[in-house]
């Protein structure tokens, strides 16, 4: 191909090396699999000699935004110099953000070392031909995400009209009538990417009530809301008598609360009038807690959590929300506080039992285990596994004190490794040479959000708001500046961040020489800033369980926190 030829011939390109990127979005827009675009693009790489170094996957972003997505890690690796070029199946799976969005980040792309090619229709960008072919491609791609959201806006706002939930799938204590179905498209991994209610025609779009969910829903929220009772407390005692999810799954606490805070078992649906994402929107909600909702309106379907007299219990609603909604205390226990060494830093590595290849990885807390003979009152200080309150794990425990003395020993091997200074100097270069311009950027950056700001807050008032159209135009302009920065900005501040984690080794031997004599909340407040986590490991019969002890150095950008490499043995 002579676009190759071309590249081939700059200096840097002698070797290509790609990065595959494959994409696809949570509308499921078109049959395009990720599996599909993975064939694609290596075929192209296969027919035309090129090294694959990397597959990134894009797993439900939408292609109308960059910022959610893994670029930043593209970028790096381009920079790095682990590889040249970035293929995707098609222009639309780099991004559909349109003309001016798209070309700033593949500008960035050029200006880091790399080259975007579209495999199914690749261009020369040097020349006016390929340019006028990549903004054709561009903007076939915008017009097909504009359809996609004015088709998903249109169906919301048609739903909301008939007093319908937005998907009309099934929910906490309601399920579909008899004759109506829902599909589900999910991808090879088995995640479900869509699902699409069939309607019989006959119950309106209507969810049913489901009794023994409904009863379950309506229980909790009284005896959380007036009984007193903790919500984990009630979680476990529903997964005991058989409650699960919509999807047949165990439910947690978390899940519970969510359902509760819709208001639907109330009769209740909720919206917002300033949503909360999307193109420049500054007003953003912590969470999804009925407090963070403007407009409530009654809804067709019957409630769940009714009264004596069969309607829906609204003083229970006024309860609830009041007691979910209650700002925390400014004194917090101190049965809550974190008071030992390695609190926050262990995880349980016991395998799933439904998944051998999937860990419970639930965060250790202090406990206390019986030693000793028989009928003795003695007990030795433990890390416990969390999730087995909510029994979802077997559990393992790990002694504090075998715990601790692992960790001392990690900082003594960190102090005799020869590798460790070369590797501290190198990081320190690295991230002196990626950080020069950082403060450029965040200047640049806040620049770009107050002048995004004034342009919504122009828009949110009616007597000065922009034709529509022009509001789109020139947000989009701020736009494609603003989101290649940002994450250049966030790429820096990682690297940044993983650079300067790493000690040298005499300030090693310093802190294993003072281990032994810091307190728990000195030991803590050390291995934060050194250690990423540390992974408890079952081993099998009476042998000793082992601990996967992980520097923050040793965490790349995509491993996020894994297993690493370090054991240490425990009991």
């Amino acid at each position: 191909m002579e676009l190759l030829q071309k590249l081939r011939k700059l200096p840097g390109f002698a070797v290509l090396r790609a990065i595959i990127y494959l994409r696809i979005s949570t509308d499921r827009e078109e049959v395009f699999s990720l599996t599909e675009q993975l064939m694609v693009d290596s075929g192209f790489a296969d027919k035309y000699s090129i090294e694959v170094v990397a597959v990134i996957e894009d797993r439900g972003e939408s292609g109308g935004t960059f910022e959610k997505r893994k670029m930043a890690t593209v970028f790096g690796m381009i920079e790095e110099g682990q590889a040249n070029i970035v293929l995707v199946a098609d222009r639309s799976r780099f991004g559909r953000g349109g003309i001016q969005l798209n070309q700033a980040w593949e500008k960035k792309l050029n200006e880091v070392g790399g080259y975007l090619i579209a495999v199914k229709n690749p261009t020369d960008i040097t020349t006016s031909q390929g340019r006028t072919a990549r903004d054709t491609d561009d903007f076939v791609a915008q017009i097909t995400r504009n359809n996609i959201g004015d088709h998903w806006q249109r169906t919301h706002e048609r739903r909301w009209k008939e007093e319908l939930p937005h998907t009309g799938a099934p929910r906490m204590g309601y399920k579909l009538c008899e004759k109506c179905t829902l599909h589900e498209q999910t991808l090879s991994n088995g995640t479900t990417m869509r699902r699409i209610v069939k309607k019989c025609g006959e119950c309106g779009g209507a969810l049913q009530v489901d009794d023994f969910r409904g009863e379950a829903l309506a229980e909790f929220a009284r005896r959380w809301t007036d009984g007193g009772e903790s919500g984990r407390k009630i979680t476990v005692e529903m997964r005991e008598r058989g409650v699960t999810s919509v999807r047949g799954n165990p439910m947690s606490e978390r899940q519970w609360f969510a359902a509760l805070d819709t208001g639907f078992g109330w009769g209740w649906r909720r919206k917002r009038t300033i949503p909360a994402t999307g193109r420049g929107l500054t007003m953003k909600y912590p969470n999804d807690k009925p407090d963070t909702f403007d407009v409530w309106e009654k809804d067709k379907h019957k409630p769940v959590i009714t009264d004596a007299d069969g309607n829906a219990d609204m003083a229970l609603w006024e309860r609830y929300k009041a007691k979910r909604c209650a700002k925390p205390g400014a004194v917090v226990a101190s049965g809550n506080k974190v008071k030992h060494s390695l609190s926050t830093r262990l995880r349980c590595g016991r395998p799933k039992e439904e998944d051998a290849s999937e860990l419970c990885w639930s965060p250790m807390v202090a406990s206390k285990s019986r030693s000793g003979a028989k009928g003795e009152k003695t007990y030795i200080g433990t890390y416990a596994c969390r999730a087995v309150r909510d029994k979802l794990c077997r559990g393992i425990t790990v002694s504090r004190h075998l715990a601790d003395s692992a960790v001392k020993g990690w900082l003594i091997e960190q102090a005799t490794n020869e590798e460790r200074g070369r590797e501290a100097a190198k990081a320190a270069a690295m991230r002196d040479r990626r950080s020069s311009n950082l403060e450029e950027l965040d200047g640049e950056i806040e620049r770009l959000q107050k002048k995004l700001s004034k342009l919504t807050d122009l828009q949110l008032d009616d007597e000065a708001a922009l034709h529509p159209t022009a509001f789109k135009l020139k947000q989009g302009e701020i736009m494609a500046e603003l989101e290649p920065l940002q994450a250049q900005a966030e790429h820096l501040r990682e690297v940044s961040r993983m650079a300067q984690d790493i000690p040298s080794a005499s300030k090693f031997r310093r802190l294993a020489d003072a281990w032994d004599h810091m307190h728990d909340h000195e030991k803590r407040a050390l291995v934060e800033t050194l250690i990423d986590h540390i992974l408890v490991v079952k081993q099998p019969g009476k042998k000793n369980n082992q601990l996967v002890i992980v520097a923050y150095w040793e965490v790349g950008p995509e491993q996020g926190s894994g297993p690493a490499a370090h054991l240490a043995a425990c009991g």
